[in-house]
């Protein structure tokens, strides 16, 4: 049996999440994979195995990683990032966005969403309400 999306609107509403930019098309994006992706390897540029039908998240990780790139390297990570129009990045425990982030959003149109919560625990829970509502019924 053919497993159906769930909508981002329903995850961000079910999680409390905070939008920082909001798709165009946000109303009608579904997520229909319950992996999450951490995309550090992705913003050093190794796009090689990447499922771009993921949620991304960025934590402290890639935060840190960011911050020792210039204007320049953040624009090109997350140009590259971006143009895979994957469901929406989800910033956690409240880390600040980067303006190149928020740019490329706008120029790829996907959604930002942010969290207070600490990076694995909202992790762990996305993945276990995706495993059940993506579930075969």
């Amino acid at each position: 049996m053919e497993q159906k999306g769930v909508l981002l609107s329903e995850l961000v509403e079910a999680f409390c999440f905070g939008t920082v930019y909001e798709a165009t098309d946000f109303e009608k994006i579904r997520i229909s994979v319950e992996d999450i992706t951490r995309p550090g390897l992705q913003l050093a540029g190794y796009m090689d195995h990447y499922d771009p039908k993921r949620l991304q998240i960025i934590g402290n990780a890639e935060t840190s990683y960011l911050q020792k790139l210039t204007h320049e390297q953040r624009l090109e990570a997350f140009d590259r990032l971006f143009s895979y129009k994957f469901p929406a990045l989800l910033v956690a425990r409240g880390l600040p966005i980067d303006a190149e982030c928020l740019e490329m959003a706008r120029k790829h149109n996907v959604t930002i969403l942010r969290s207070q919560e600490a990076t694995s625990t909202v992790v762990s829970a996305i993945i276990a309400y995706l495993k059940a509502a993506l579930a075969p019924s």
